[in-house]
């Protein structure tokens, strides 16, 4: 019995290895874990969509420029309504280039061709309209409380809308200079507008009024070309490569694609790519961090 009890004391004992073994131990078991797999599976066509976006019940929608509509669809990624078509009266678009449909009960539209905004219901009916300051190229709109957001492409800007109507510019990078090429903007942590700069390759943070707050990324390894935040983490299109940047500065590579990334949702480990012909639905099938 006394040596059974000594055995047992003996195996329970710290194990002690050298340095290079532990290194190669820990090498091992970090190259055992399983990384997250991308899985892509396509959903509707459209013949040149500009933009995506979810409304808070998870329902879709997605600018197809070249046919003038606003395509809403279910949250399984089938296509529900066509809203618009040719034209410049209310509820009609020309080449609809950017979507916000965080409101839920009504959504933001900007339209290219007939340089204005366009807020409407759910079913297409059209509830407001906004004309576009001079010169501007709208790609991206969205909604905040009290202000309208559009980030201009041609004049490197974010604008701001005020409940009077009125516009302004309200930034580049708040030392009076412009943005060098805007391509993104989503709703970060906060409240926090972020902006993607592609020649610059990073993205930038601003409050909710629009003042520039501090660039958000270190230079990121590629050039961005569409974004979308979740929670903390920081979800990025690198030319065409999926990134998150995580709270703790950390970049991790998700997976590569084989297309070009025009819009990107992400909610949990699933999200939503979109190209300008197909729309994707997105899946994480491994254990990772979120």
């Amino acid at each position: 019995m006394t040596s059974d009890r000594k055995g047992w004391r003996d195996w329970r004992r710290p194990v002690r290895c050298s340095r290079w073994v532990c290194w190669l131990l820990g090498a091992s078991l970090a190259a055992a874990q399983t990384p997250d797999t991308l899985h892509l599976e396509p959903r509707a066509a459209f013949v040149e969509a500009r933009a995506l976006d979810v409304d808070p019940t998870g329902r879709l929608y997605v600018a197809d420029a070249a046919r003038h509509v606003v395509v809403r669809l279910t949250p399984e990624g089938h296509v529900e309504e066509e809203l618009g078509g040719p034209g410049s009266a209310p509820g009609r678009f020309d080449t609809p280039v950017a979507v916000d449909a965080r409101a839920g009960l009504s959504f933001w539209v900007a339209e290219a061709g007939n340089r204005r905004l366009q807020r409407l219901t759910r079913q297409g009916m059209s509830l407001e309209i906004a004309a576009l300051p001079d010169g501007v190229s709208p790609i991206a709109v969205r909604w905040l409380g009290r202000w309208l957001f559009v980030l201009d492409a041609a004049g490197g800007q974010l604008w701001r809308r005020g409940p009077d109507g009125s516009w302004q510019a309200v930034g580049g990078t708040g030392i009076d200079e412009p943005l060098q090429a805007p391509v993104a903007l989503a709703v970060g942590p906060g409240d926090r507008l972020l902006v993607a700069d592609a020649a610059r390759r990073v993205v930038l943070a601003y409050d909710r009024r629009g003042t520039f707050e501090r660039i958000w990324t270190p230079t990121l390894p590629g050039t961005p070309r569409t974004l979308a935040a979740q929670g903390d983490t920081l979800w990025v299109v690198l030319d065409r490569k999926l990134v998150r940047y995580l709270p703790d500065g950390r970049l991790e590579t998700v997976g590569q694609l084989s297309f070009d990334v025009v819009g990107l949702v992400w909610e949990g480990r699933r999200g939503w790519l979109l190209s300008r012909q197909r729309l994707y639905r997105a899946q994480l099938s491994a254990p990772g961090r979120r």
